[in-house]
């Protein structure tokens, strides 16, 4: 998990939000990714979230007093996205993120998660096909939903194909009034890292595709592998030309999207 100081690009960065009442930090999950999340009384009090075996590289970077605007997150080709290099590999084993928080946050509903979503309903087992898991503890203060991937008609199969006109790549999951936070799993520097910084508030970045070229044998393995593991029936058929014949590699939009087993 990469720190700031590499991670500097030109442009302005937001003002970090500390004070006696904790900070703001978003955890911004993109790519193939499978989110569960677990609810009492119809609210959600934690979030666990998988990487399918496809084969993609899955990475992280924290980004103190960075916080993205919609816009921004709407946009594969912000200036203050951090670059493929700025981010460092995940091992395949699992991890969590356990959030110290200050005050009384609203809860937050499982019907609020963003219509926008490919939303399945849980109940089916899921299978040992992952490489890389991430468990979120602490209160959600909001989900948003970004960086939709059209769902076109003949594009997908199976009784489990999104239903919505497109679903989403991307997902900000807000904590409000942290304190502390710490991150199971990775290294010491990085965790000690993330503990000295995180009073400044900021975006904690898992990418669960590092972006580079890929062909339609790539985009079907990871619908494939989403739904091996969620036990979907679902199949990717076609996918629209997104590049020039000379472009090879260096794409910006990580292919698929993700899905949301609803409880």
């Amino acid at each position: 998990m990469a720190g700031s100081k590499s991670a500097a690009k030109s442009g302005t960065k937001s003002k970090p939000k500390t004070s006696s009442k904790g900070a703001t930090l978003d955890i911004i999950f993109s790519g193939p990714l499978l989110f569960v999340p677990a609810s009492e009384r119809g609210n959600i009090v934690s979030v666990e979230v998988y990487s399918p075996r496809n084969g993609h590289p899955v990475g992280a970077a924290f980004l103190p007093g960075v916080r993205f605007s919609d816009a921004e997150l709407d946009n594969p080709l912000c200036e203050r996205w951090p670059t493929a290099e700025v981010f460092s590999l995940l091992d395949a084993h699992s991890y969590s993120i356990e959030l110290e928080q200050t005050g009384k946050t609203k809860p937050f509903p499982v019907a609020s998660i963003p219509a926008t979503n490919h939303k399945v309903k849980s109940g089916r087992r899921l299978s040992h096909a992952w490489e890389v898991s991430l468990g979120v503890g602490g209160q959600l203060s909001a989900w948003t939903s970004h960086r939709l991937v059209p769902i076109t008609q003949g594009m997908l199969g199976g009784s489990d194909a999104p239903l919505t006109p497109s679903a989403a790549n991307l997902h900000r999951l807000t904590y409000s009034g942290v304190k502390s936070a710490q991150f199971h799993g990775i290294s010491k520097p990085q965790q000690e890292y993330l503990k000295a910084n995180v009073n400044k508030g900021g975006s904690l970045i898992i990418i669960g595709e590092i972006p580079y070229q890929s062909t339609l044998l790539h985009e079907r393995r990871a619908i494939d592998a989403m739904a091996s593991l969620a036990g979907l029936d679902l199949h990717l058929l076609s996918v629209a030309p997104v590049t020039s014949s000379a472009r090879v590699t260096g794409h910006v939009k990580a292919c698929g999207f993700s899905t949301v087993l609803a409880p």
